[in-house]
């Protein structure tokens, strides 16, 4: 049994020190994550060292993604269960990056993905606060970012989803779903704005808080965007024309910090374009035909977060693929 423990972990060693694409090409790295997991988690429960004590005999070593301080070493199976846990989210969030969003089917699994991911974050942010970790990926704020963003991103392929080709359009829940997008990558936003964020690792702080920034603003401008359509079916001109000045309003702002922030983000001209027509041509129905009165205030956009972030672990990451402990 301690032989297979070791051999997991070399093989899981052997599997993260390549790319996430490799990692997944040639070897199977979500699932023998999972299995240690699983494996570990038996092995906790017969006994073997839970806390921190150098004394024990073990000493697991592992490399951090992010921490200057590359290696780690611990004397415990929990630290590497939860360097284990931050593994599999990251190999969940790779998965999500290249699936189909195209297909129904893309983006279902780009969904449970990322609520997975975000549920074994949020069970690693409880893991990893009850011991003294150095590495800033295990950092509170490190991890509830990657929460957040995960969970932003499956709120989006929620939305993506119900705004698919094949799909009959239901315009005002479009607006709520997409709505949701904005909260969840502003609370990404807000966990690297954390000083120890801002103070470890600068650079991917800033980087990932201007990514999430513009994705919060493209998501409010499309979810203004969906309302418009929903009062252009209802033949409310006014309400229509409010919705898309504050679209086009909403573009521009994002069209400036993309700009700044180094950002290519092509989509947003041709929402633009879109938006720009569709507000021509309504403007000049509604001072040919209906002369509707144009609001100068309307009420904010609900959110319809339909994403989860406390899911149950999978059965693999609790029970392994062999039976363990036997003879005992």
């Amino acid at each position: 049994d301690l032989k297979r423990l070791a051999g997991l972990r070399n093989d899981l060693s052997e599997a993260m020190m390549d790319s996430h694409s490799s990692a997944m090409e040639e070897h199977m790295a979500v699932r023998d994550c999972r299995d240690y997991h699983a494996t570990l988690l038996e092995f906790e429960k017969k006994g073997f060292p839970t806390m921190e004590d150098p004394f024990s005999g073990i000493n697991l070593v592992w490399k951090g993604a992010f921490a200057k301080k590359q290696e780690e070493t611990h004397h415990s199976l929990v630290w590497d269960r939860a360097c284990t846990m931050w593994n599999i989210a990251a190999l969940e969030s790779y998965l999500v990056s290249v699936a189909d969003l195209t297909t129904k089917e893309g983006c279902k699994d780009a969904v449970n993905r990322c609520q997975d991911g975000a549920s074994i974050l949020a069970m690693l942010r409880d893991l990893a606060s009850s011991d003294d970790y150095t590495t800033v990926d295990l950092a509170p704020s490190m991890i509830t970012f990657w929460e957040k963003y995960l969970l932003a991103r499956g709120q989006f392929c929620i939305y993506k989803m119900a705004n698919l080709g094949d799909t009959v359009r239901q315009h005002s829940v479009l607006s709520y779903l997409v709505k949701a997008t904005f909260d969840l990558y502003n609370d990404a936003l807000q966990a690297t704005q954390d000083p120890r964020l801002q103070s470890e690792v600068p650079k991917q702080a800033e980087q990932w808080g201007a990514h999430c920034k513009a994705q919060s603003m493209i998501a409010c401008a499309k979810a203004e965007f969906h309302q418009a359509i929903d009062f252009r079916i209802k033949k409310e001109m006014g309400k229509e024309i409010f919705r898309l000045q504050m679209c086009l309003s909403m573009i521009s702002e994002c069209s400036n910090f993309i700009g700044s922030a180094g950002l290519a983000m092509p989509e947003l001209r041709s929402m633009q374009r879109l938006a720009k027509d569709r507000l021509a041509a309504a403007e000049k129905d509604n001072h040919d035909v209906y002369m509707d009165t144009i609001p100068s205030r309307m009420d904010e956009i609900r959110s319809s977060r339909i994403v989860k972030s406390n899911l149950n672990l999978p059965t693999d990451m609790l029970v392994p693929n062999t039976e363990l402990f036997q003879s005992v």
